[in-house]
């Protein structure tokens, strides 16, 4: 692999500088530039030591020259005012090499926020009407967020993705609560990716919502989907489920999965570090907003696999000064403590 997690990059096309946060395969990898990561092709990226030294210095302005000076006309708007674009659900297929071609083995699925607003979401998968994997968190502006994996084999299972999406902040004019539902079409899919891997691209998207609907006198309460399907034919739900409220920051955040889901067994190890990840970036954000000193992660021993993907997370955080994973009398080497700066 020419490139290492923490490399520094140039993407080729726009000539900008990033960092490699996340190795996907032997022709991928994962890149923050900015505030934004993405998957790009190694073919679509290069060391930026050779273009800082060779691009040409800019020409030195003209000397002053007094009683000539002529302010310049304010600007109406800033340069870096992004636009919002809408909410995306954000697809990368993760292929594997047999012995003649390539073939997808599995589907990434993360939730993309091109918009300026702060919303909470409930994600649900579900197979065979069968929910799969449940998902309560919320997303940044102009953030990513990553959902979960999906075997392609699963295509046949009939899948859909199931997303309520709720305003963080409160506003009278939106409502209250918008679903959404994609269904994917396995034929549609799959000509899709033939062409997603002709044109060297990494991702697909589908549209989730341009812009958040307004409320509207037909607004009805949100019902929890899990809680529908198991109601009798003829039955009605007895209350409806409203967003959770925002949650406080911890200073010992427990991550075995006992203490994060009621119903964890069965659960495939993807699915579990999936969730395990999520809560820890969720908890880790709000350590970070409210200016929190410390913090414990209690991830245990195993594998390491969920340790690791933990530090790998922390060594791209800013805000992060340092953190240690020694023995501790209660915890022995199952716990990562975080010092931030501020």
């Amino acid at each position: 692999m020419k490139f290492e997690i923490g490399d520094k990059i140039l993407l080729l096309h726009s000539k900008e500088e990033g960092t490699v946060v996340d190795i996907i395969n032997a022709d991928m990898v994962m890149v923050e530039v900015g505030k934004v990561t993405f998957p790009v092709y190694l073919d679509q990226i290069d060391f930026p030591y050779f273009h800082r030294f060779t691009t040409p210095k800019p020409t030195p302005p003209p000397q002053r020259i007094q009683g000539y000076d002529i302010k310049p006309e304010k600007k109406k708007y800033e340069d870096n005012i992004r636009m919002s674009r809408g909410m995306f659900l954000s697809i990368l297929p993760v292929f594997r090499m047999d012995a003649y071609e390539e073939h997808v083995q599995s589907l990434k699925f993360h939730l993309l926020n091109e918009t300026s607003e702060a919303y909470r979401f409930n994600f649900q998968v579900w197979l065979r009407n069968s929910m799969e994997l449940e998902i309560r968190n919320e997303i940044q502006p102009f953030s990513n967020f990553y959902l979960s994996d999906l075997l392609f084999e699963s295509l046949n299972d009939s899948p859909r993705l199931e997303f309520v999406f709720f305003p963080k902040e409160k506003n009278d004019k939106l409502a209250p609560s918008f679903p959404k539902t994609w269904k994917p079409k396995v034929k549609q899919l799959f000509l899709q990716l033939s062409e997603l891997q002709a044109r060297r691209d990494a991702t697909l998207s589908q549209v989730l919502f341009e812009k958040y609907p307004e409320k509207s006198k037909n607004d009805k309460p949100y019902f929890d989907a899990s809680s529908i399907g198991s109601l009798s034919a003829g039955s009605t739900p007895a209350a409806p489920v409203a967003p959770e409220p925002p949650a406080q920051p911890k200073y010992e955040l427990d991550l075995h999965i006992e203490m994060l889901v009621k119903e964890w067994r069965g659960l495939k190890n993807i699915e579990i570090l999936a969730i395990q990840l999520n809560e820890f970036v969720h908890y880790l954000e709000l350590a970070i907003v409210h200016h929190q000193h410390s913090m414990i992660v209690i991830h245990g021993v195993g594998k390491g696999k969920l340790k690791d993907e933990i530090h790998a997370i922390l060594r791209d955080t800013p805000e992060v000064e340092r953190f240690i994973n020694e023995y501790h009398p209660r915890y022995g080497y199952g716990a990562t403590e975080i010092f931030f700066r501020y």
